[in-house]
């Protein structure tokens, strides 16, 4: 694990990043920018999957555009955190269902749960970048 994270500088973060970004516009728009053909159900029911497992991308790529200007301690605090709460939250939503029935009292979806969980890791990242660019060293 160690091995990741040192080989994650800033530029490999923002070039993955913005890939998984391109992966969320694709797949979220993908009817509308004739990816996947009006009609085809297995198509939109995929494109869906990658928009939610993607969607995490796009708080890590304004993230990691943040802090790109700030200190090295102040990137690699937020880095540390990233590479474990991201995969927590990837794998938090595998085990969530897509949809329900319509009989759920409390009715917790993927879609949901990564919503959440981009909001929660936004909210922690931007507490972990004030609080370290503000600590004087």
């Amino acid at each position: 694990m160690n091995n990741i994270v040192s080989w994650l500088t800033k530029r490999k973060v923002i070039f993955i990043s913005l890939v998984g970004v391109i992966v969320f516009i694709l797949s979220y728009f993908s009817k509308d920018l004739g990816i996947c053909p009006r009609g085809v159900t297995y198509c939109s029911d995929y494109s869906k999957y990658f928009a939610v497992y993607s969607l995490p991308f796009v708080s890590v790529f304004i993230f990691s555009l943040v802090t790109f200007r700030l200190t090295e301690t102040t990137f690699y605090l937020w880095k540390n955190f990233s590479v474990w709460a991201i995969p927590v939250s990837l794998i938090i939503i595998t085990f969530l269902p897509m949809r329900t029935h319509g009989l759920d009292f409390v009715p917790i979806l993927k879609g949901n749960t990564i919503f959440f969980l981009t909001i929660l890791y936004s909210i922690i990242s931007l507490i972990l970048i004030f609080y370290k660019s503000l600590k004087k060293e």
